[in-house]
């Protein structure tokens, strides 16, 4: 057995196990959950996950791209420029450009929307009834398509490692 490939291929599937399964997690679970609280309890809540989830999602999604170059190059088939145009190298080649930009998609466009969030006063986030105002609503909405989006961005990716798995 190959110790360095394994390790690699292991370390890459691992975290992109928790990248993708922690972005799962916060849309359909915690999310969710929170959004049930009161708005201060949200709004404390929310940021200590909010803090957290950043120091530990941003470099492991690092790590996810890192290994997976080490992968598809220093341990992989991707050796030469023209290997890139081979449907290997194109697939490898998709999956890099979706995780780079599903990585910036939500370092640069959903964390800032989240933070956009907190920005809304705890006296015009709510209607008399208790509702969300109709901003707070609005900048909710923004954060689920946004977040949507981000899951197109793993749903690529997914689908360009299980067709490189078998030689895509």
């Amino acid at each position: 057995m190959d110790w360095p490939v394994f390790i690699v291929q292991w370390l890459h599937v691992f975290f992109g196990i928790f990248w993708f399964g922690a972005v799962l997690y916060g849309d359909f679970v915690l999310i969710p959950a929170i959004q049930t609280l009161s708005l201060p309890k949200q709004r404390e809540f929310g940021s200590a996950v909010g803090a957290r989830a950043v120091r530990v999602i941003v470099p492991v999604s690092g790590l996810v791209i890192l290994l997976g170059i080490v992968r598809g190059t220093l341990f992989g088939p991707v050796k030469s420029l023209d290997v890139l145009t081979s449907t290997y190298g194109l697939t490898w080649l998709l999956a890099l450009v979706a995780a780079i930009a599903t990585f910036f998609w939500g370092y640069r466009v959903i964390t800032p929307a989240v933070e956009r969030l907190n920005e809304v006063e705890e006296g015009e986030a709510t209607l008399p009834d208790g509702t969300p105002s109709p901003r707070l609503a609005a900048i909710i909405a923004d954060i689920k398509r946004k977040t949507l989006l981000e899951l197109v961005g793993f749903f690529v990716i997914f689908t360009c490692m299980i067709l490189m798995r078998f030689g895509f």
